[in-house]
């Protein structure tokens, strides 16, 4: 990762998933954290007995478990070298520090996954307003980057409104554990991985991580050239639910996603239905993410994807559409909650524009 201060900027221009890629953001693991459990952290991450703590992890992030993560994505920055993409990365940021607002206190969670806060449109870079606590300043890991595309007049730059995140937002009424629990509404409210990108249509999944307020801002910031969809596909993060492979091919999860509630858009196109996925191990003591993280993959172009190697099937399925497959070791997707997608963020891909998919 020595691509860092002296990597050429090459131009915020990202439109999809899966366009040619030229420069990335990958985050780090170093300084990460688990924070304390209070309402916002329950409601997205739910840990077991309803979001009691008893026995589950609390503080600093293991040193072998940061270690193996780094190992495995200095793999991913081989590759991209090897392709010439110029790959940029996250600064540490030592997360156990508390942080607080008036309405509340808590502990940062990391630095690893610039795709949940932070949401890139053509040229515009938008810190997205997350319903975490623990993430409200994650942004600032990837802050120098974007600053210096900024200032040599290569992106657009926008924070939403930071949210209050009082306690009112988050389910109380009903169980941790129902999947149907969503946000309030009372402010805007959303992650980057809410969102998939298609040219000049953006889909965001409405759920316990993004609400309606959020939507409504994310079309009123990118304009009349663009239209923003809402669905219901997701718990929370939808990009292991729906995964544009190319335009008319797309990977989506075999049990979430039906007839029902697939956009429109989206019914004529292949599909690679997958439900269940092998069983991965986790490092913590309850894991951050589901067997479904093995679909959180990453698009190279639109002829090779970047998958964990243990996705046989995935693998298989891929292979057989023509679509050549990087496999590459990952082996804390469920530990923290994001593999391939989650860990970067394309700033350039090749591609005329905002086209029309559809």
């Amino acid at each position: 990762a020595q691509r860092v201060e002296n990597s050429p900027l090459l131009g915020v221009h990202s439109f999809n998933e899966f366009d040619p890629l030229r420069s990335i953001i990958i985050g780090t693991a170093r300084g990460a954290n688990h924070p304390e459990f209070e309402p916002s952290f329950n409601h997205f991450f739910t840990p077991p007995n309803e979001g009691l703590s008893e026995g589950a992890a609390r503080g600093p992030i293991a040193d072998h478990i940061v270690a193996e993560i780094e190992e495995d994505i200095d793999g991913l920055i081989s590759v991209l070298r090897h392709r010439e993409v110029v790959v940029f990365r996250a600064d540490p940021v030592r997360c156990t520090r508390p942080i607080q607002s008036p309405y509340w206190k808590t502990e940062q969670l990391y630095s690893l996954m610039p795709r949940d806060t932070l949401l890139v449109v053509g040229d515009l870079v938008i810190e997205v307003p997350s319903a975490t606590r623990a993430r409200y300043f994650e942004t600032f890991a990837f802050r120098q980057i974007i600053a210096r595309h900024y200032d040599a007049g290569r992106c657009r730059w926008i924070a939403a409104p930071k949210p209050e995140l009082r306690d009112e937002l988050f389910s109380t009424s009903v169980s941790l554990l129902d999947p149907h629990r969503q946000l309030g509404n009372q402010e805007i409210l959303f992650d980057g991985a809410n969102c998939i990108r298609m040219g000049c249509d953006v889909f965001i999944d409405i759920n316990r991580t993004a609400n309606e307020k959020g939507a409504r801002w994310l079309q009123d910031v990118l304009g009349n050239g663009f239209r923003v969809h809402r669905m219901h596909l997701a718990e929370d993060h939808c990009d292991v639910t729906l995964v544009p492979i190319r335009p008319g091919l797309i990977l989506v999860d075999g049990k979430r996603v039906n007839a029902t509630n697939l956009p429109p858009q989206f019914k004529s196109w292949d599909k690679i239905s997958l439900a269940m996925m092998p069983e991965q191990p986790f490092g913590l003591s309850y894991p951050m993410a589901s067997n479904g993280i093995g679909r959180n993959i990453l698009m190279l172009d639109q002829a090779t994807a970047v998958v964990e190697d243990n996705q046989t099937e995935l693998i298989r399925e891929l292979e057989r559409r023509r679509i050549e497959v990087v496999p590459l070791r990952y082996r804390h997707g469920r530990t923290l909650g994001g593999a391939w997608h989650c860990i970067t963020l394309d700033l350039a891909r090749e591609g005329s524009g905002a086209e029309d998919y559809f």
